[in-house]
């Protein structure tokens, strides 16, 4: 009895392995079939994008330039041009004068006693040519009386004998014009010592304001070779100012004569003040690569001083360009590109662009694919029918089937 329980046990259990066995089986096999069905009914479906079109838009782009000084649009220095002694002064620092004021005058003693000199001359010169004219009309008068016109009395009571008149008309006339040249000659004098006299006004250059006076009354003023030593006043026309800017070479491109600026000065925090740009350099300092921009602000009231440290924002514009959300284009080194859906793909196009702004991308041509095999790609401009992906482009690819989200075409 205790040997059929043994044998009985063990068929229990080998009953029981076999069974674990099958089960075990049945499970991988209903497990490898799940796996293959879910891999047949679930294919990668294909991204759904937001698409646009492109469209005209103003594009702009803001060129930020910190760290710059307002200039005055014009800075005189005044100097003497003749040594002479400061007579009085009109003018002093801070002073807004108008063009031509005389802000000073020197008084040159010698220079106006050779002028009182030149003026006697000149009414000396003036009576010999009188004289000379009179003799000359003499001389004419006995020639008229020798042909008969005039009888030999009369012309012996103009103060010449017939025959003295004819030998001397000749000379005469040669007395008068030596005495016109030499009038000449005194006039060229008188008026170069007058010329001279007006040096001795110091006239305002412009309409400006005085920022430097460095001449006191009696004091004597000397012309300063090559304009070197103190000047007698600095006059500096404060409006319009101006303020330089050197712009980078990859935006220099894009700052036109026109475009709008705005300068914040630092000391009048929260105050902007509207320019324009007025010109440019045309060309690139070699050695740091940029462009130097002058922009020209005006300045009535006299808020801006020139000396001010200002932070300037140069708005570069394209207006009524075709154009692309930013978010639409791709730019890698040097190329630029966009995801257009063609046949519900999302094809690959490389593009021209301009303007580059914040929000919008000016884009100017397209790449056309080539019309025959072995051909080389032609450009194209945008007409606004082309239908552009708009979102996750980073992960497309070239031909990749997408799903255009309904109502953004």
């Amino acid at each position: 009895m205790r040997f059929i329980r043994l044998q009985f046990g063990s068929i229990v259990v080998a009953i029981a392995g076999a069974t674990l066995l099958g089960l075990a089986a049945a499970c991988d096999r209903q497990t490898a079939a799940s796996s293959d069905h879910a891999a047949k009914a679930s294919p990668t479906e294909a991204p759904a994008v937001k698409v646009v079109h492109p469209e005209k838009k103003d594009v702009r782009r803001l060129i930020e330039r910190p760290g710059y000084n307002i200039e005055a649009y014009e800075r005189t220095a005044l100097y003497a041009r003749i040594a002479g002694y400061v007579r009085k002064w009109n003018a002093d620092m801070g002073d807004r004068v108008h063009k031509d004021d005389i802000l000073a005058e020197l008084y040159v003693p010698e220079m106006e006693v050779e002028l009182k000199q030149k003026e006697a001359s000149i009414r000396q010169a003036s009576s010999e040519i009188e004289q000379a004219r009179a003799k000359s009309q003499a001389e004419r008068l006995a020639k008229v009386g020798r042909s008969g016109v005039l009888d030999k009395e009369q012309v012996e009571e103009a103060g010449l004998g017939f025959e003295a008149a004819q030998a001397a008309l000749a000379k005469a006339k040669a007395d008068v014009s030596v005495a016109e040249a030499r009038l000449e000659v005194v006039k060229a004098e008188r008026d170069h010592v007058q010329a001279m006299l007006e040096y001795t006004k110091i006239r305002a250059p412009f309409d400006g304001v005085i920022t430097r006076r460095n001449v006191n009354t009696d004091d004597l003023a000397q012309p300063s070779a090559a304009s070197k030593g103190d000047s007698l006043f600095v006059v500096e026309k404060v409006d319009p100012v101006r303020v330089f800017v050197n712009v980078q070479e990859l935006e220099a491109v894009w700052v036109r004569d026109g475009d709008t600026a705005i300068i914040r000065p630092q000391s009048l925090p929260g105050q902007e003040f509207k320019g324009r740009v007025t010109r440019n350099s045309g060309a690139l300092h070699p050695q740091n690569r940029t462009l130097r921009t002058e922009i020209d602000l005006p300045n009535a009231d006299g808020k801006l001083m020139p000396g001010m440290y200002v932070n300037a924002t140069i708005i570069a514009e394209h207006k009524n360009v075709w154009s692309l959300p930013a978010k639409a284009v791709v730019t890698q080194g040097e190329q630029s590109f966009c995801y257009r859906v063609e046949q519900g793909k999302a094809v690959r196009t490389p593009i021209q662009v301009g303007l580059v702004g914040k929000e919008w991308v000016e884009v100017l041509k397209k790449q056309a694919r080539p019309a025959k095999a072995g051909e080389k790609d032609q450009w194209e401009g945008f007409n606004g029918e082309e239908i552009i992906v708009a979102s996750d482009l980073t992960s497309l690819t070239d031909g990749q089937a997408v799903n255009v989200l309904a109502g953004r075409k």
